[in-house]
């Protein structure tokens, strides 16, 4: 039987915040950010373990205010984990921390907390055929390449992207694209996989799978949360 595990990714400061205190503890709609985040995972309720990767200053902090406001049930598939000095450090950390006994690993930014199950789940259907998944929206946008502030060509807006998490791998597949490009900085986890020669297959993303980065999304994230209760 496949076994999942989750990895959330939640050790960065998000200075553009302006913030003194890490962007995923700072509320919305009296909750934490990150409560959110990892609640849409518990109530998806398949996931065997999921990983919390925290700075490790917040780790107590984490565990006194966050933790408490979980039930008893999903309090025990969780567990904590120290970042490292980068988002791809932190990642390691965390997927070097799940058990032998689980299969595939969904990675999921915690600034992310409007994730919804059906995303969740089409994800997961996804990584067991395809071994390495991300999600994405299309730009809706003209996209132009611009050096030294010419434009030089404008792209193909059809054939573009927007990532997004989560993204989703074969366990040992991701554990080895970390090894062997351990000092790459790449942006995501994905472009690990593509650095080793894989594809990285692409499902729907959702326009409403905000990442929290700036105090300007705080608001539109209340209203999506209001509109859905």
């Amino acid at each position: 039987m496949n076994k999942v595990g989750v990895v959330i990714a939640a050790a960065g400061q998000g200075k553009r915040m302006g913030h003194n205190i890490n962007k995923q503890f700072l509320p919305l709609l009296g909750k934490p950010i990150l409560y959110y985040t990892i609640q849409s995972f518990a109530d998806w309720g398949k996931a065997a373990e999921i990983v919390i990767v925290l700075n490790s200053k917040e780790i107590d902090y984490f565990k006194n205010k966050i933790q408490p406001l979980f039930s008893y049930s999903a309090q025990k598939t969780l567990s904590l984990v120290s970042g490292g000095n980068s988002r791809k450090e932190s990642v390691y950390n965390g997927i070097t921390s799940l058990s032998d006994n689980i299969n595939y690993v969904l990675i999921h930014d915690g600034a992310r907390p409007l994730i919804e199950k059906s995303l969740i789940e089409s994800t997961y259907q996804a990584v067991k055929e395809h071994k390495a998944v991300s999600c994405g929206v299309k730009v809706k946008d003209t996209i132009k390449l611009v050096e030294d502030s010419i434009s030089k060509q404008t792209l193909n807006r059809d054939k573009l992207r927007a990532i997004q998490t989560p993204q989703a791998f074969d366990l040992d597949l991701i554990k080895k694209a970390h090894h062997e490009y351990q000092k790459e900085t790449a942006l995501d986890d994905a472009s690990l996989v593509e650095l080793l020669g894989k594809n990285v297959y692409i499902v729907d993303g959702d326009y409403n799978n905000l990442k929290i980065t700036t105090a300007e999304d705080l608001k539109p994230a209340e209203v999506i949360l209001k509109e859905r209760k």
